[in-house]
Order: C-alpha cells, then structure tokens, then sequence
C-alpha cells in the first residue's frame, strides 16, 4: 500500500510510475536484533584509525528527500515490532516533535547534529552532490524534510514488542484485515 501510495505521485505513464520501485519509496526492514538507531542511521567507525561515517539505509532517503522536495518520499519500516521501536527509533520520534513552521516551512531539529570533525564534512560529500544542500547539512546538520512521510507496518502477536505510549502518541493507527488495491 505505501509503495502505491509513493507510486500515486507520478504521472500514469511515467517511468516512476511504471517502476517497480519509484524513487520516492524506500522499504527497510526491521530485525530482531536492532536495540539502537545504527541500522537507520549509520554510525561512526574508527576501525581504519580514521574516523569514518557509515551511512544507513534511512539517512541517505532523508537525503533523497531533500534533493526533490517537491515530491511526497514515503519510508515504510516493515514489521517494526520485530524490535523494540523506542531504541531504534529514538531520535526520529525525539525530533518529530519538534516540528514546526518557520516562514511558511515545516522544519525540526537535526536528526543528525553538525559536527566540525572531518568525518561530518565527508559524509555530506558523500551523501549529496548538491552544493545548497550540502551546504545546509554542513550548517544545520541533517533534519528531516517536510515531504518525508514514515509508515510503518506491524503484526501483533506473541513474538513481537508491543508499541509504548511515547510511540503510539506519535502515530496514527490503522488495522486492516482486508486489502483490495
């Protein structure tokens, strides 16, 4: 559903349209061992002796987003009670509430705060060829953009975590038994 969703926003016809997987779709799955934001975020590796950022999955869709902000980007996080969402998923559901409007703009704080380390600079070049937007990260670190839309999916039974509070304020909730695209 979420990939059609992300599939609506093309022209019928269009080469995104007709893709398989349109550009502004991104599907991660989630393991049972995920128990911090690595995984989504990436993290910094000193294993060489040089500081080095390895870039997840969702920091380069953020990235995506940023670079065609005028086109809906839907994450779908698959079975994201696989694992306990609140440590994951912590600074996403930190950051999400601090949205707000500036200037006619939805904006939030970083997701991933500017840093002056080198291994901060290279991970902008690295994730993004756009000078103004690099620029931004560099500045501002890396927020999230207004158009990015984060869906999740769950099944509920004995082998899963259950969804806290703090989640569940976060989220609107749909059940489906039944689906008819």
């Amino acid at each position: 559903i979420v990939r059609e969703l992300a599939r609506a926003c093309w022209d019928e016809g269009s080469d995104e349209y007709k893709a398989q997987k349109p550009q502004n779709f991104e599907m991660i799955q989630v393991k049972p061992n995920w128990h911090d934001s690595t995984e989504l975020l990436g993290y910094v590796s000193r294993g060489s002796g040089k500081p080095v950022y390895v870039v997840g999955d969702f920091l380069r869709f953020i990235t995506k987003a940023w670079e065609n902000i005028d086109v809906p980007h839907f994450l779908c996080l698959d079975e994201m009670n696989l694992a306990p969402v609140e440590q994951y998923f912590a600074e996403y559901l930190s950051v999400v509430e601090s949205r707000k409007l500036r200037d006619g703009k939805v904006v939030t704080d970083a997701i991933l705060k500017k840093c002056s380390e080198q291994w901060f600079f290279d991970l902008t070049a690295q994730l993004t060829e756009d000078e103004e937007l690099r620029n931004q990260f560099n500045n501002e670190g890396i927020a999230l953009p207004p158009n990015l839309i984060v869906v999740g999916t769950v099944n509920m039974d004995e082998t899963t975590f259950s969804f806290s509070r703090k989640v569940l304020d976060r989220a609107m909730t749909r059940e489906m038994y039944e689906v008819d695209l």
